[in-house]
């Protein structure tokens, strides 16, 4: 053969695989057990954990150039390539064992989610689109994720196959909760060297006060403390914090006893039962034969999708948005009394016992936290004395704590919020376990051309590309 044949037919032969590259099936990303799962899925997945990672990085101060950080020792791409393919499996190990165990989603939560989608994907479309998830694909993983909440209560919850009494939550929570009250005298934010000098004297002065008044003082007693402490500083510095430990910190600790198992619900946008959206299901998947699997949403992921600035609460102990209520956690109800003096027998409401006071869970605290200062104030609570006062000082704030017994609160777990809160923390990890033992007995296989038509970058720049689009068309108008 000729050289000019040679070359001719070498060039036929690259055209042809150019040709079956670009036909490549990328409508799925993995398969389980022979089955394809959208790539949609996959992609809503590593999305997500984009927005959360960028919006950890933005609260911290790093506003650009994200993929060459680094997560858990990763580079940003292979991270999210990683975590989106973990989610994925597990995606898959929850539709086995909802599988096995028999269990149906209630139409009331089908309705639940097809209506947030719809009204997700009336805003989003565009951009699901653009980034090659389809409405079907969310649905699905709305789906999935209330059959994971559906599985947990199926083990552990009342009347589960592995059901925790409430005899062992308190245990638990006796073992690793902290139960205290506080003062907290922040520190002047002035920028007047003067200024600042004057009043952090003061500060100090009241520090030293009320650390004094404090001595001796027992756990229930501490309330009368601040309440003089509040009556002192009322008219000169209302804004004051005196029940919020971490309050002047740079960041506030993650308390996971407080609306942690609500967040945790709304994690996932209610699901949907496939037996019982058959017709929903059936005309999704149409969509899914779509080689880019256009997209759909949950309730949460709306608002992740606004903008990475709107993103999503990050997940992470390290970085919590500072707020009074992050570790209070009080939810005792006030009950009204009868007033034995009122004639009409009118009734008062009685004052909350548990105003002052705080649970957390010291044990979801992470290593790096730990290191914080608000990290090293609730250890020195942890290492306490109950009934002693334990004092701090971090850069920002003095506090006065006074430590309690956490077995004094029974009642705590008679709250179904509370409840269902502890009962997570407390089996969490045996519940990731059993999706872990699940994922093994599953032959996973990958489509990499999947994987490099949807790698994080890609995915990103869409994200972008939408935005700029975006804001042009919003300024023209």
């Amino acid at each position: 053969m000729s050289f000019l044949k040679k070359a001719a037919a070498f060039l036929t032969a690259a055209a042809m695989t150019a040709a079956l590259a670009s036909c490549a099936d990328t409508s799925y990303v993995v398969t389980a057990d022979g089955d394809n799962i959208n790539a949609g899925v996959y992609i809503d997945y590593m999305f997500n954990t984009m927005q959360n990672q960028i919006y950890i990085w933005q609260y911290s101060g790093v506003t650009e150039n994200f993929f060459d950080q680094t997560v858990d020792g990763k580079n940003f791409a292979d991270y999210l390539s990683d975590t989106a393919l973990d989610s994925t499996k597990r995606f898959a190990a929850v539709e086995k064992l909802f599988k096995d165990a028999g269990l149906k989603v209630s139409f009331e939560d089908m309705k639940a989610i097809n209506n947030s989608i719809n009204d997700s994907w009336e805003n989003l479309s565009k951009l699901y689109e653009k980034e090659g998830i389809s409405k079907d694909s969310l649905k699905k993983v709305s789906v999935n994720a209330k059959k994971e909440e559906m599985l947990f209560d199926y083990y552990y919850g009342t009347g589960g196959t592995e059901a925790v009494s409430k005899e062992t939550l308190q245990q638990y929570m006796n073992d690793n909760y902290l139960r205290y009250k506080a003062i907290t005298i922040n520190k002047s934010t002035a920028e007047d060297d003067a200024a600042k000098q004057s009043e952090n004297e003061e500060k100090k002065a009241l520090f030293e006060k009320y650390k004094g008044l404090a001595e001796g003082v027992k756990f229930d007693e501490f309330d009368e403390i601040i309440h003089q402490y509040e009556e002192e500083t009322a008219v000169t510095d209302d804004a004051e914090g005196t029940d919020d430990v971490g309050e002047g910190d740079d960041s506030s600790a993650d308390d996971s006893s407080s609306d942690e198992s609500s967040s945790a619900a709304d994690e996932s946008s209610s699901a949907a039962d496939e037996s019982s959206s058959e017709a929903d299901e059936s005309s999704s998947e149409a969509d899914s034969s779509s080689e880019a699997d256009d997209s759909s949403e949950d309730s949460e992921s709306s608002s992740q999708l606004e903008s990475f600035e709107a993103a999503d609460e990050a997940s992470s102990d390290d970085v919590i948005e500072i707020d009074d209520s992050a570790i209070d956690i009080s939810d005792a109800e006030t009950t009204g009394a009868a007033d034995p003096d009122d004639a009409d027998g009118a009734e008062e409401e009685a004052e909350d016992p548990y105003e002052h006071e705080r649970l957390m869970n010291y044990s979801t605290l992470s290593e790096e936290t730990l290191k914080q200062d608000y990290g090293k104030m609730y250890t020195e609570i942890k290492n306490g004395e109950v009934d002693s006062i334990i004092t701090y000082e971090s850069e920002s704030a003095y506090y006065i704590i006074s430590k309690g017994e956490v077995s004094g609160r029974t009642d705590y777990l008679d709250n179904e919020t509370n409840f269902d809160t502890v009962l997570h923390e407390a089996k969490d990890k045996d519940f990731d376990a059993k999706i872990d033992a699940c994922k093994e007995t599953i032959k996973f296989s990958l489509n990499q051309e999947a994987v490099d038509r949807y790698a994080p970058k890609n995915i990103y720049d869409r994200y972008q590309d939408y935005q700029e689009k975006n804001n042009s068309s919003a300024n023209q108008q």
